[in-house]
């Protein structure tokens, strides 16, 4: 998940910058700032920062999670089945803070199953099957139909002996 549940918004901000304890004590503030910012753009339904995570809903978690990553300006961004359980609305917000690191020349490597949301999102999609690629294709031209046939391959190839 990435988030402490009992930490509230602020100290899962601070996880991705605290250097270590060079300090007696900790300076909050750009994390609640930062805070804020993640609830405020991201529209977080939460009573404030200082709520615990564990007390948010599964899309408004996702969404902290999300905005603290962006947040850091990384070249490149992992998500693996980032709306598995979420309500429509919050995969919506997911999909469209991924479009916009894209736009933003991020390299988003993006994992799931879902084949519509694959065609929509992604400029190039690699099939793997039973842990071996079966095939890399253009995103923007690609069809249901051949990620269907790529994602059998290496059955079908066992089927017929060649392998």
């Amino acid at each position: 998940m990435g988030l402490v549940g009992n930490m509230d918004i602020i100290d899962n901000m601070m996880l991705r910058t605290y250097t270590g304890g060079r300090r007696v004590f900790l300076d909050r503030q750009p994390s609640k700032g930062l805070a804020d910012d993640v609830i405020r753009n991201l529209e977080v339904s939460t009573p404030g920062p200082t709520t615990p995570v564990r007390r948010l809903s599964g899309g408004n978690v996702q969404k902290v999670l999300v905005g603290r990553e962006i947040s850091s300006a990384p070249s490149v961004l992992m998500a693996a089945y980032p709306v598995r359980g979420l309500d429509i609305n919050s995969s919506y917000m997911i999909y469209n803070l991924l479009n916009e690191q894209k736009k933003n020349g991020v390299a988003v490597i993006f994992v799931g199953e879902d084949l519509d949301v694959l065609l929509e999102l992604c400029d190039r999609i690699m099939v793997i099957c039973a842990g071996t690629v079966t095939g890399i294709l253009d995103g923007r031209t690609a069809e249901k139909k051949e990620i269907g046939l790529l994602m059998t391959k290496l059955k079908e190839a066992d089927k017929n002996g060649e392998n």
